[in-house]
C-alpha cells in the first residue's frame, strides 16, 4: 500500500513539473520571443530619422551623385515627393530620362597635376576608363654641380694616393706582397684608392699630407708599402705583425675598422729606405708622427699623443691658405684687361 502511495505521489510531482515548465516556455515564447521577432531594429518612418537630407560635407569619390536641387524639373519633382513621404529606403534606382548622363561628372579632386591625363566616361554612357599618356615628356631637372670648397680632404686623398703609387712593387724582407692590397680591396668591395687611403683616419691622413709635402720639398721621394689594412688584410700579412683585429693599420677591435686606420709602412720610391726613416726620426715630432719600433719594424709609422688636436691645426692652416689663394686668383682675374681694353692700348 505504501509503495503505491509513493508511486502516485512521484507521478503527481513529475506531472506538475512538466506543466510548470510548459507554462514558462509558453510565456517566454508569447511575451518575449514573438515580440522580438516582429520588432524592427530601425526606427519607424514617422520618427523622421531615416529621411535623407543633403549634407554639407562632400565625400571624395569617383562620381558625385545629384540631389534634388541639382536635378532637372521632372526628376526634381519625383525626388521631392519621395523625401516628403519620409520613406527614402525604398529608393533603389533613379528613373532613366534624357540627359541623365550629364548628371554624373567626375568629382573634383585636389590631387597634384601629373603629366598624364585620365578621361573617365559617365556611368550612363560607358563603364570603362581610358588612359591617355601625354606624349611630351616632363622637363628634366637640372642638377647644379657641387661646388668644391677650398681645402677639402679630396686634395689630401689625391696626394696620398699618388704617393702610394710611386712604388708600384710592394716588397720587404718577407717577400713581394704587391697582390695583397688589391685582393683585400676587392674582398672589401672598394676600389684601391678608397680602400688603402680612405680607410685611414682623416686626422692621420692630414698628418701624413703635411709631413709628406715637407719630405717632397726636402727632395725625398717617399712612398708607402702599406696603409689601411682590415682584419682580412692583416691576417694574410707576413713577418712581424699584430693579431688580425689588433692592428693599428685598421684592426676592428683596436681602432674601429675602416676609416680609423692609424698606421702606415713607409719606404722610398728611389734610393735607400733609411733616408725617409731618418727624416721621420728628426722631424716627425713636428707633425705628430714617430717610429715606435725602429729595430724590428723600421717602416712602421704611427701618430703621437694629442695628434687629433695637431691635425685640426694643420687642417685649419691648409684651408686658410687655399682660400687665400682662391681669393688672390679671383682678384687677378678681375684686374686683367679685357680684349677691348687691349685693343685700345694698341
Amino acid at each position: 500500500m505504501r509503495a503505491l502511495l509513493a508511486v502516485s505521489t512521484a507521478d503527481r510531482i513529475s506531472h506538475t513539473a512538466i506543466v510548470l515548465a510548459g507554462a514558462l516556455c509558453g510565456i517566454l515564447v508569447f511575451f518575449v520571443a514573438i515580440p522580438l521577432a516582429l520588432s524592427s531594429p530601425y526606427p519607424s518612418p514617422k520618427d523622421g530619422e531615416w529621411i535623407i537630407h543633403r549634407s554639407s560635407l562632400h565625400v571624395a569619390s569617383a562620381f558625385s551623385l545629384p540631389f534634388a536641387a541639382d536635378l532637372p524639373s521632372g526628376l526634381e519633382h519625383h525626388a521631392s515627393g519621395i523625401a516628403s513621404s519620409g520613406i527614402s529606403w525604398s529608393l533603389v534606382s533613379l528613373p532613366v530620362y534624357e540627359g541623365a548622363a550629364s548628371l554624373f561628372v567626375p568629382a573634383e579632386t585636389t590631387e597634384p597635376e601629373v603629366t598624364s591625363s585620365i578621361v573617365t566616361y559617365s556611368i550612363a554612357s560607358a563603364s570603362s576608363t581610358e588612359v591617355k599618356l601625354d606624349p611630351t615628356p616632363a622637363p628634366a631637372k637640372t642638377v647644379k654641380p657641387e661646388k668644391r670648397t677650398a681645402g677639402t680632404l679630396q686634395e689630401v686623398d689625391a696626394y696620398l694616393w699618388e704617393v702610394y703609387q710611386r712604388a708600384p712593387i710592394k716588397k720587404d724582407g718577407a717577400g713581394d706582397f704587391t697582390w695583397k692590397d688589391p685582393a683585400a680591396a676587392k674582398r672589401f668591395g672598394l676600389p684601391m684608392p678608397a680602400y688603402v687611403i680612405g680607410g685611414m683616419d682623416p686626422d692621420f691622413r692630414e698628418q701624413l699630407y703635411h709631413a709628406g709635402r715637407a719630405m717632397d720639398e726636402a727632395g725625398i721621394r717617399w712612398s708607402m708599402l702599406s696603409a689601411f689594412r682590415d682584419d682580412y688584410r692583416q691576417s694574410i700579412a707576413a713577418g712581424i705583425k699584430a693579431a688580425s683585429s689588433n692592428s693599428l693599420h685598421g684592426g676592428k677591435a683596436r681602432t674601429g675598422g675602416y676609416g680609423h686606420g692609424q698606421a702606415v709602412d713607409i719606404t722610398t720610391a728611389e734610393g735607400d729606405d733609411g733616408t725617409v726613416w731618418r727624416w721621420i726620426d728628426r722631424n716627425g715630432a713636428k707633425y705628430g708622427l714617430y717610429r715606435p719600433m725602429p729595430g724590428y719594424d723600421p717602416a712602421h709609422v704611427q701618430p703621437r699623443e694629442n695628434w687629433h688636436k695637431l691635425a685640426a691645426n694643420f687642417r685649419a692652416t691648409r684651408v686658410r691658405l687655399a682660400e687665400e689663394q682662391n681669393a688672390a686668383g679671383t682678384k687677378t682675374a678681375a684686374a686683367a684687361p679685357g680684349p677691348r681694353q687691349e685693343a685700345k692700348a694698341q
